[in-house]
């Protein structure tokens, strides 16, 4: 889905060795955060435990 207007969204192209984790505890300062990047990229990942160099992710901000 489209973010609504006015809220800012950011994009993580995903690099060997990186982890929704490790992406969220880089942006949110908290890894156990990463259902936020998932929720956000449901349409392409279908296994949260797998994510591969090269993909696009939407970064939810750190309010939503």
């Amino acid at each position: 889905s489209a973010p609504a207007a006015g809220r800012a969204v950011s994009s993580k192209i995903v690099s060997h060795g990186d982890s929704l984790w490790r992406i969220s505890r880089i942006i949110y300062g908290d890894g156990s955060r990463y259902a936020l990047v998932y929720q956000a990229n449901r349409g392409q990942i279908r296994n949260p435990n797998l994510i591969y160099p090269g993909q696009t992710l939407v970064l939810p901000r750190k309010g939503d």
